[in-house]
């Protein structure tokens, strides 16, 4: 009796213990499951660009304009299959003499450039020009990993209306850029009917202190006044005189042509532009030519 009692003891022993290590055995395979499912899930996540959380680029108080730029990520994906980022939005919170003319708008790729997908916006809602009558924030769309780009500036009236400027970019051209930034700031300023004062004070940026005194006297017109600035600068072509090669000039040349009027492409208006080389200010302005055909 005493020695089948020993028996079942040993067999219920037995028992318990060979279901402790079947428990064991199941317990470790779930846990390889889990981690593997982990595993896979932090792959598909990996793959899926990050939305980088939003960042201020532009809070101030400017004249009469009160600022606030946010850019963050958008919904957007921008790239190849094997390289692929998020496209941006900037956020614009904005008021003109304290009346709000923007309230947390979202300006998008689609909206500078027509259409998303293709361009990515690389930066933008920074200020870069304003006046009484405008504010002008810098945008830039990139086609990704290539030079291929829009550098614009989005102007904006205190009703709220706006227009896109894009600035033409001369790569590697001493005096380009400012003769480009200039003309896009003035015909753009004269567009909407700039005070003397706020174009003193653009003459004063961009040019030297005798150019600015000229100008500002009105002593002759870059421009003629029946002009229509805005088909000025949509047809607007600059092109450097000294080549692309050499040593650093003393000052830089630049021919400067557009169409003064819609109705008639058979008129071109120029301008001949001198640049500083050191100081990257304009020295001079020859206006008043106009060419036929």
């Amino acid at each position: 009796m005493i020695d089948i009692m020993k028996k079942l003891i040993g067999i219920i022993i037995l028992i318990l213990i060979l279901s402790v290590v079947a428990v064991g055995c199941g317990g470790g395979h779930k846990s390889e499951t889990a981690v593997s499912q982990q595993t896979a899930e932090d792959t598909v996540v990996a793959t899926v660009p990050q939305i980088v959380r939003g960042r201020v680029v532009e809070d101030t108080v400017i004249g009469l304009w009160a600022i606030k730029a946010l850019k963050d990520s958008n919904d957007i994906i921008v790239g190849r299959q094997d390289w692929a980022v998020r496209d941006s939005s900037v956020f614009l919170t904005l008021s003109y003499d304290r009346n709000i003319v923007y309230s947390d708008k979202e300006i998008r790729t689609k909206d500078l450039v027509g259409n998303e997908g293709e361009y990515m916006m690389q930066w933008g809602g920074e200020v870069f020009w304003d006046s009484d009558s405008a504010v002008y924030l810098s945008f830039g769309c990139i086609l990704p990993d290539t030079d291929d780009g829009w550098n614009m500036l989005y102007q904006i009236l205190p009703d709220g209306t706006s227009n896109i400027i894009v600035i033409d970019v001369y790569m590697g051209v001493d005096g380009f850029y400012v003769v480009a930034d200039f003309m896009a700031l003035y015909l753009n300023e004269r567009a909407v009917g700039a005070s003397p004062a706020d174009l003193k004070r653009l003459y004063g940026q961009y040019c030297t202190k005798e150019l600015t005194e000229e100008l500002s006297a009105a002593t002759f017109p870059i421009v003629s006044d029946d002009t229509d600035f805005r088909h000025a600068y949509k047809t607007i072509h600059i092109e450097p005189q000294d080549g692309f090669t050499g040593p650093p000039l003393e000052k830089y040349s630049f021919e400067v042509k557009f169409k003064p009027n819609p109705n008639d492409d058979n008129v071109t208006d120029i301008l001949y532009m001198e640049v500083n080389g050191s100081t990257n200010k304009i020295i001079k302005i020859n206006s008043g030519e106009r060419e036929v055909i």
